[in-house]
């Protein structure tokens, strides 16, 4: 659902933007870091990190307690993460702990692991999606290269044309599940199967109730199921009912893209991949 701004102050804290924005159901507060990064705190220490490089995807940093932050996924590139540190840091102080969690081999979930990585951060993540970006990776991202064309696509082409990928550090075996205890809170990530890549996970929060879908999960507004080579269509459905059966408390639904929901976006996802399916058969 698309928020309506009705108002908005500036208050400028070089290099931040402040703005107000006001939906029709509650209040957001959006910070807008660059041009190219938004972060929307959704409910309380929520935070929706939005990267357009050019497509816009979604990372979660959560604060759990007063020593833990858990970030799921990263924006597109490494820049774009250090971005997104300095201002945890600022925002919360030196005192967290930050933890990430890497729910596929795509370059929207984790472009920005070298920065990570060079900041001593662990990154959580399956073994298979470092296999996929040895094998996988450099023909995605030539995919990618051949849809930006144009002069106005020209700093995207600049970026990934030699962008080095590196993968998480904390690896495990996908068909086991996983739970990393933050003080009286935990993170459950959890493998259905395929998706929209055969590596994509979820991590569900149970003291929040939320659920980080990925890319598995499609927007309320998406009527398609996107680029879908490095996955399987056939089993995504399948793969959802999964989900649906081993979390059935589920308050909140982050997407790979779009705006956050409830479980109905989970139904819906299935709709279009069913419905695409469908028309594959005809």
């Amino acid at each position: 659902m698309k928020k309506v701004i009705k108002t908005f102050v500036i208050f400028m804290i070089i290099p931040l933007i402040f703005i107000r924005c006001t939906g029709r159901n509650n209040s957001l507060t959006v910070l807008q870091l660059t041009e190219e990064i938004a972060i929307t705190e959704i409910e309380e220490n929520v935070f929706l990190v939005t990267h357009s490089f050019p497509w816009p995807g979604n990372s979660l940093v959560l604060v759990i307690d007063k020593k833990n932050i858990l970030w799921i996924d990263t924006p597109y590139t490494p820049e774009a993460t250090s971005l997104v540190l300095d201002w945890i840091q600022e925002e919360f102080g030196s005192r967290y702990s930050i933890t990430e969690i890497n729910t596929g081999f795509h370059i929207d979930n984790l472009g920005g692991n070298e920065e990570l990585i060079k900041r001593n951060i662990p990154i959580y993540g399956s073994g298979l999606t470092c296999e996929l970006l040895e094998t996988q990776s450099m023909i995605t991202m030539t995919k990618m290269l051949k849809w930006l064309k144009g002069v106005e696509n020209e700093k995207y082409r600049n970026t990934y044309s030699d962008f080095k990928f590196y993968g998480p550090t904390r690896t495990f075996d996908i068909n086991e599940e996983q739970r990393i205890a933050f003080g009286s809170d935990e993170a459950v990530i959890y493998y259905p199967g395929p998706t929209h890549t055969y590596d994509n996970l979820v991590v569900y929060i149970p003291g929040k109730e939320l659920l980080f879908g990925g890319c598995m999960i499609l927007s309320s507004d998406a009527d398609k199921v996107g680029f879908i080579e490095d996955g399987d269509l056939h089993e995504w459905a399948n793969s959802l009912l999964r989900v649906e059966k081993r979390f059935d408390s589920i308050r909140v639904v982050i997407p790979g893209h779009g705006n956050p929901g409830n479980s109905a976006l989970i139904a819906h996802t299935k709709e279009i991949v069913n419905a695409s399916v469908k028309r594959t058969g005809e």
